[in-house]
């Protein structure tokens, strides 16, 4: 016969030193699943946060370097600079 019901016995194998403690309405000292997912959210904020941090300080240390703020801030030839070459040519 089929089984209807899963086993929910989440424990499986483990030994029972590393089993969470049961309390009148199941595993004490858990993570609930709304803690897990704003802990998933924090973890991705401070993960975006370090690599804007690491971005910024590269971009400074390019900065010492050479002088310039690099991406064409600041220079005379800027974006697209090339088109206004072409359009003062035509003249």
């Amino acid at each position: 016969m089929p089984r209807i019901f899963s086993n929910l016995n989440l424990n499986g194998a483990a030994p029972p030193r590393v089993q969470p403690a049961l309390g009148d309405w199941g595993p004490e000292q858990v993570p609930s699943t709304r803690a897990k997912r704003r802990m998933r959210i924090w973890v991705g904020l401070a993960l975006l946060g370090a690599m804007l941090a690491i971005f910024l300080l590269g971009w400074y240390v390019y900065h010492l370097m050479t002088g310039s703020w690099g991406f064409g801030i600041g220079d005379d030839n800027q974006f697209l600079g090339w088109a206004r070459l072409i359009l003062l040519s035509r003249d």
